[in-house]
């Protein structure tokens, strides 16, 4: 179940803003260029929405998150911009703050899914939404040569289903372009122990250290 915290002063609002839909190359790309420039991006910033829905509950909230080579700040803010989940992890420890509480774990998806009820496979999502497939995911590719939809195969992954659109150019540090991702729907299918999982992503930026 969706923990309260993330309906203060929010119920269910549609991932929508007025942003400009970036534009996909025009030709297609070279696959094996494109993953090894998406996987030396590992000091980033993105700014945008996410949407929740299990089962018949449904929650959307801002987005900020801060990666640097794997320790990162993963922040949730409702449309006042009132932080209601700051999540904090570096390779000791993951730190969550909400509602005034502190909570702390080794991992960070437990303490998620303890103060919001939401599975949120953070971990993974660190490559994934970059559209950057793990060791062993099963991949298809847009008729552009960019990761389309893939599957996770590994065994904490959980079976997520992850698709992709609207992948935008973004400047690296060292002046060249690599395409990103602005739009991500993960899906997790229905089990015995737990309900239909759907998380939305909308990126509005990505800023590259």
């Amino acid at each position: 179940m969706i923990r309260k915290i993330l309906f203060f002063g929010l119920l269910l609002v549609l991932v929508s803003a007025c942003t400009t839909v970036p534009e996909g190359p025009k030709q297609a790309v070279n696959l094996t260029a494109q993953l090894k420039k998406v996987a030396d991006v590992n000091q980033w910033q993105m700014r945008g929405k996410i949407a929740f829905r299990q089962g018949k509950e449904g929650a959307s909230v801002n987005l900020n998150w801060k990666n640097d080579s794997g320790d990162f700040d993963f922040r949730l803010t409702n449309f006042l911009g009132v932080t209601l989940v700051d999540l904090t992890v570096d390779n000791e420890q993951s730190i969550l703050e909400a509602d005034g509480e502190t909570y702390k774990d080794v991992e960070p998806e437990p303490l998620i899914y303890q103060v919001t009820g939401l599975i949120i496979p953070v971990d993974s999502l660190l490559s994934w939404v970059k559209g950057l497939p793990l060791a062993g995911d099963k991949y298809t590719l847009t008729d552009k040569g960019l990761v389309n939809t893939l599957e996770s195969e590994c065994n904490y992954c959980r079976n997520w289903q992850v698709s992709y659109d609207n992948y935008g150019s973004v400047e690296t540090t060292n002046a060249e372009q690599v395409w990103l991702p602005h739009s991500i729907t993960l899906t997790q299918v229905e089990t015995e122990n737990s309900p239909k999982t759907q998380l939305k992503i909308k990126i509005y930026q990505w800023t590259l250290n």
